[in-house]
């Protein structure tokens, strides 16, 4: 009877001293049948903390003026990757308010300002809004993706007028984190990203995921996800718990970074990190496989149990007394196996990096989409 039990309750607190939260055996039990693992890219694979490292204006507009526009567009929107823009537009003085400000989803934001009306975002954006590009236009967006920055586009009255090309780092130890995936028999581990593929491939290639899929809206997460699972897999998704909500859901697993202090990424999850650490992922799903293991190391110690004793009953070899006895003690040793989970190694830490800044490499972009 308590053979499955103890193996899950000892998983379960095993995990929850790493900081690793489990709702409870079902999703324990399912972690641990996962063979592929689809991870978002920004804050996730990445630090989430994007900087603005390039702006080209052309068309008679300056660069500080492409920045007041595009800070100010920027300012009506909480999307992780506009606030270096208002912090730096904010810089050189006070921002205007907009008249008015909507937000595309997944694409970018427009909004009229002092009478114009500016538009924000990616090429998919500009596209719907009929915006063409030109040829200076095309020139700068291969050169900042060629850079393996994510391009900004900003338009004014229906024209081009710059690009802000923003970098993000790749988070610290993510690419050891999906070394360890391997090794413990996660096959496929793919990069889902709303931002183009040849910016989203210089990360992929930092931290060693051969799979990409880029230029993704947050329906087209979840159709890939269910293409997974309808493949035969056994699919985790790895995101914040807010974004991405569609293709968590659907997910067998799903998984919430740097949940501490967000009962919003708890309630979504089937597992929550309190703990921003890739190296976390790995390890729970190190707890989960070992748990299966223990679960069916337990139920063969009982059925061997039940089968002796029943072989010894009917040949009248075990007595009531005698029976009683071996009973409870193959329930110690069931509890005891169950126990062994307490003792599963914990995530490994990354090598210290001396201050030289080898530790954390400046690569790729952020997300552009908005999700």
């Amino acid at each position: 009877v308590i053979s499955t039990p103890v193996s899950i309750v000892a998983g379960i607190g095993r995990a929850a001293r790493s900081g690793i939260l489990i709702k409870g055996g079902q999703h324990l039990e399912s972690a641990g049948r996962i063979d592929t693992l689809a991870l978002d890219k920004t804050g996730t694979l990445t630090e989430g903390k994007p900087r603005l490292a390039t702006v080209v204006a052309f068309d008679g507009t300056t660069e500080d003026e492409l920045l007041r526009l595009a800070a100010t567009a920027e300012a009506g929107s909480d999307h992780p990757l506009g606030r270096p823009i208002v912090e730096a537009g904010r810089k050189q003085g006070q921002l205007p308010t907009p008249e008015t400000l909507d937000e595309h989803a997944g694409m970018g934001i427009s909004a009229r300002i002092e009478g114009r009306e500016v538009v924000a975002g990616n090429r998919r954006l500009m596209d719907s809004l009929g915006i063409p590009l030109g040829a200076e236009g095309e020139v700068a967006l291969s050169r900042l993706l060629e850079a393996g920055q994510t391009p900004i586009l900003v338009a004014a009255d229906g024209k081009l007028i710059g690009l802000l090309g923003m970098s993000d780092m790749a988070r610290e130890g993510a690419k050891e984190a999906i070394a360890r995936l391997r090794k413990i028999g996660i096959g496929r581990v793919v990069m889902l990203t709303g931002d183009q593929h040849g910016a989203a491939q210089a990360i992929a290639r930092e931290i060693g995921i051969d799979e990409v899929h880029a230029g993704l809206m947050p329906e087209d997460k979840l159709e890939l996800i269910r293409r997974m699972k309808a493949d035969g897999a056994h699919v985790a998704m790895v995101g914040d718990g807010i974004n991405d909500a569609p293709a968590l859901a659907a997910a067998d697993t799903s998984i919430a970074m740097d949940a501490a202090g967000s009962d919003v990424a708890i309630e979504t999850a089937d597992i929550a990190l309190l703990k921003d650490d890739l190296g976390k992922i790995p390890e729970a799903m190190a707890i989960s496989r070992a748990t299966l293991g223990n679960m069916r190391q337990n139920l063969v110690i009982a059925l061997l149990t039940v089968a002796g004793l029943l072989a010894g009953v009917f040949s009248g070899h075990v007595h009531m007394a005698g029976g009683m006895l071996v009973h409870q003690l193959s329930v110690l040793i069931v509890i005891a196996n169950g126990m062994r989970l307490l003792r599963v190694p914990g995530a490994h830490k990354p090598a210290a990096t001396a201050r030289g800044g080898r530790g954390r490499t400046p690569v790729g972009p952020a997300v552009v989409t908005r999700t």
